[in-house]
């Protein structure tokens, strides 16, 4: 199964140490960072792209794609302060997107990937004409910390989505284990986010690939 790695740390040096540790130790070529405003979220995590811009400009960029999942109250009036940033995916709530459809036009037009992000307790009819989005991630956890269990909710949500048609990436995020993973890939989901799993292995790397497996 396709897996992401997760980034969920409330400093850039942490965040900075796990991105490199995703290619050096894991040997992955993307990782998804949480971006947590402490409003939207009760934790604040790190969530200043100007450090990323400065990291690509002193490391003549990176040799791996980035993704930021935006926990926030505003996501429209930020989304172009992470296109700067150089990121391949961003991630935005339906519950606080004020204007989805021109920040799906405004991610077309800079080539990056727009994910629509949906909270556990937000059905699925609640997201109207399903066309409108080629990936949707579903949390299997209420927006904020890492390391929470997962609910099982999820996978009837990710049942619905095939049931009404949409043919697009379905994106687990949240509480991912050997288990989870196996019950979300069953019921139709194409990858996978992980951070507590991974990182607090014993193994990461062992730990990332075992997910893999799936």
């Amino acid at each position: 199964m396709k897996v992401i790695p997760c980034i969920n740390e409330p400093t850039f040096e942490k965040v900075k140490e796990k991105i490199f540790a995703t290619r050096d130790v894991l040997g992955a070529l993307r990782v998804h960072i949480d971006v947590t405003d402490g409003k939207f979220t009760p934790h604040q995590t790190w969530n200043n792209a100007k450090d990323l811009i400065n990291l690509r400009f002193i490391t003549n960029n990176f040799d791996f794609n980035l993704g930021v999942h935006l926990m926030v109250e505003n996501p429209d009036e930020m989304i172009d302060e992470w296109f700067k940033a150089g990121m391949h995916a961003i991630v935005v709530h339906f519950e606080r997107a004020k204007n989805l459809n021109l920040i799906i036009k405004k991610c077309a037009k800079a080539g990056v990937d727009f994910v629509l992000a949906v909270n556990p307790n937000t059905g699925i009819e609640a997201l109207g004409d399903l066309k409108r989005f080629k990936n949707i991630l579903l949390l299997a956890v209420d927006p904020g910390s890492a390391g929470q269990e997962f609910q099982e909710i999820t996978i009837d949500k990710i049942k619905q989505l095939r049931e009404k048609g949409f043919g697009g990436k379905i994106i687990i995020d949240g509480g991912i284990n050997l288990e989870t993973a196996k019950k979300v890939k069953t019921a139709g989901a194409d990858v996978i986010v992980s951070a507590s799993y991974i990182w607090n292995n014993i193994n990461p790397k062992k730990g990332f690939e075992k997910l893999k497996a799936i």
